[in-house]
């Protein structure tokens, strides 16, 4: 029984989520709705199917900076990191989704330093 408990709890830590550095996101896809822009995004630390989604809102008091970096990576493409800092990040189920509010965006490119929008 004790044995179980514990096959129990480590399959359960496992699959707990956690925060995570997101290191150059693929951006897949964006879509535009009345208040908001939906990014379909791809980490590395996922399985090559997987995928998530930030929602950027208007109501983000940093829309415009995160956005603008996503548009420097679309712009600039493998010459522009876009890096997310996502709290209770999980790389499963493939599919989930973030508001952007939570979410601290990143973007570097080989001749700056970090540039941020949180």
């Amino acid at each position: 029984m004790k044995n179980l408990l514990k096959v129990i709890i480590f399959v359960l830590a496992i699959n707990t989520a956690f925060s995570a550095t997101l290191e150059n996101v693929a951006l897949l896809d964006i879509k535009h709705g009345k208040d908001n822009f939906v990014l379909k995004l791809h980490s590395k630390k996922g399985s090559s199917g997987s995928y998530f989604f930030v929602e950027i809102t208007e109501s983000d008091k940093d829309a415009f900076d995160k956005l603008a970096l996503v548009i420097k990576k679309l712009k600039k493409g493998e010459d522009f990191k876009l890096n997310l800092i996502i709290p209770s990040f999980s790389v499963s189920p493939s599919g989930s989704s973030y508001r952007s509010d939570s979410v601290t965006f990143l973007g570097t490119t080989p001749a700056t330093e970090s540039l941020m929008a949180d």
